[in-house]
C-alpha cells in the first residue's frame, strides 16, 4: 500500500542538485553594497526573505563573494525589488568582473542614492530597503544568512496596497506586475492573484 501511495514521487534524497530538480518560486532582489574603493556593487539574489514580521531582512551569502566582504566591512546594504521591465538590468548585474576586479557593465545601469545608509538602489525598483548589518548566521555549507535591520523602507506609490481605495488588491498586480525568479534559471511575470483561503479565526 505504501508503494502505491508514493508511486508518483521520485526519490532525490542526497542529490547534490536537490534544489534544481524541480522549479520553485522566489522573489528576485538586487543587493547593493559599497566597495572598498568607494564604488558600488550590485548582485541579484533569490535566496532572500523577510525574517519574521518585524524590520529584518536576510539573504544567503558566502565569504568568497564580494557582496559578503563589502557588507562585513561596511555594516550596511540595500535591497531593490525590480519589476519585470527591469529584467535585463537584473541579469547584467550578475556579470563577471574584469581582470582588474571592476564591473563596468553596472556603471551604465541607472541607480538612485539611499537616504539612511551609504548605498544605492536600482532606479525605479518598486520596493527599496536600507539595512544595517545585524548579524551573520551560519554555516550552511559555505553559506551564511546575512541579516540586516531595516532602517528605511520605501514602496512606489503605484505598488502600495491601500485598503478601500480604487487601486485594490484585485487590480494591483494587473496594473503593476511582479517579477518572480523560478529556480533554476527561469523567470515569470505575475499579473493575476486570488485571495488565499485562510481558515476562519486563523491567527498568526
Amino acid at each position: 500500500m505504501a508503494d502505491q501511495e508514493h508511486s508518483d514521487m521520485v526519490d532525490i534524497t542526497g542529490d547534490p542538485e536537490l534544489w534544481s530538480r524541480c522549479y520553485t518560486v522566489h522573489s528576485l532582489v538586487i543587493i547593493g553594497s559599497k566597495e572598498e574603493n568607494g564604488a558600488y556593487n550590485f548582485a541579484p539574489k533569490h535566496m532572500s526573505m523577510p525574517l519574521g514580521f518585524g524590520p529584518y531582512f536576510g539573504f544567503m551569502g558566502t565569504p568568497r563573494k564580494t557582496t559578503y566582504k563589502n557588507i562585513d566591512r561596511e555594516k550596511a546594504f540595500t535591497v531593490s525589488y525590480p519589476g519585470p521591465e527591469q529584467l535585463v538590468f537584473s541579469s547584467l548585474m550578475a556579470s563577471r568582473r574584469e581582470e582588474d576586479d571592476s564591473k563596468p557593465v553596472t556603471d551604465k545601469i541607472p541607480t538612485v542614492e539611499a537616504q539612511q545608509v551609504e548605498g544605492k538602489f536600482l532606479k525605479d525598483s518598486y520596493f527599496q530597503l536600507e539595512c544595517k548589518l545585524s548579524q551573520m548566521i551560519g554555516k550552511f555549507g559555505e553559506w551564511e544568512i546575512i541579516v540586516g535591520e531595516v532602517v528605511s523602507a520605501h514602496v512606489h506609490k503605484d505598488a502600495l496596497r491601500r485598503e478601500g481605495h480604487d487601486n485594490s488588491d484585485d487590480t494591483l498586480l494587473q496594473d503593476h506586475p511582479l517579477l518572480a525568479y523560478l529556480h533554476p534559471g527561469r523567470f515569470s511575470t505575475i499579473k493575476e492573484s486570488n485571495t488565499f483561503p485562510i481558515p476562519k479565526n486563523f491567527k498568526r
